[in-house]
């Protein structure tokens, strides 16, 4: 079974390299990574593991993760562009994943005794569903994200509810002092630095949430690994039951 996935995951790459010069979202470009989702959340954890370990898919890795974050762009920015128009939100397919993540992120935020008041999200995107259902819960939440344009896009979807800013994460210090928890998203690149950023910046005592991925959903995110050397104490893993694919870390700043 291993042999088959690995030819599925070659077709499905083959498919999105044909498709990458656009890949706003449309029918071609949606049942591609439909089946590459449902390929990750549906294959045997033996098969995957046999998968990942063969040396074209340890190749092709980081270009479908490349891929991926780029039609998870145009996804949301499309979206982003719908609801500033007046579409309903209701809509987006993958508003349910955001739902049970969240969820997810605040239970295992209570098993730990963590209650965050003030939040920084980093990574939001040009449809910030994430700080805005965090900010739902009654939390107060700050966005970062380091291109302006997806920052343009996301305001009018949060119509207030979250503040915004245009920034890259490792170029802020004395500002990360007010926060209890930060969330870093699945998309963020460089996630050692920033968990060392943060490590580095955050009060001692406050609460880190990493977004990431196992398995073969390595091919849609990168995994997120706290660095070695770091003052940041792993409190939790969690593993969210499909249809989410991220991974949960929690880790909290050395008193």
């Amino acid at each position: 079974m291993g042999a088959a996935v690995v030819e599925r995951i070659e077709a499905l790459a083959a498919r999105l390299e044909r498709l990458a010069v656009d890949l706003r979202p449309r029918p071609e470009v949606d049942r591609t990574f439909s089946d590459l989702v449902d390929l990750v959340l549906t294959t045997p954890p033996d098969d995957a593991a046999a998968a990942l370990a063969h040396p074209v898919v340890r190749r092709l890795r980081p270009r479908l993760v490349a891929l991926a974050g780029e039609g998870e762009h145009q996804l949301e920015l499309a979206w982003a562009r719908r609801v500033a128009a007046g579409a309903d939100l209701a809509g987006f397919p993958y508003l349910d994943h955001y739902r049970l993540l969240v969820e997810a992120e605040l239970a295992a935020l209570a098993a730990a005794g963590t209650v965050p008041r003030r939040v920084l999200f980093v990574g939001s995107g040009p449809l910030p569903l994430s700080p805005m259902l965090l900010a739902g819960h009654g939390l107060e939440v700050d966005a970062l994200d380091r291109d302006p344009d997806a920052v343009a896009a996301a305001e009018p979807v949060a119509a207030g509810a979250v503040r915004f800013h245009v920034g890259n994460l490792l170029h802020h210090h004395d500002g990360l002092a007010g926060y209890d928890l930060a969330v870093l998203a699945a998309l963020v690149g460089e996630k050692e630095r920033c968990l060392r950023h943060l490590a580095a910046h955050l009060p001692p005592g406050a609460t880190v949430v990493a977004r990431s991925a196992r398995g073969l959903r390595t091919l849609l995110y990168p995994r997120a690994e706290l660095p070695a050397g770091c003052p940041l104490r792993l409190v939790d893993v969690v593993h969210p039951p499909p249809p989410v694919i991220n991974s949960i870390v929690v880790a909290r700043v050395a008193s």
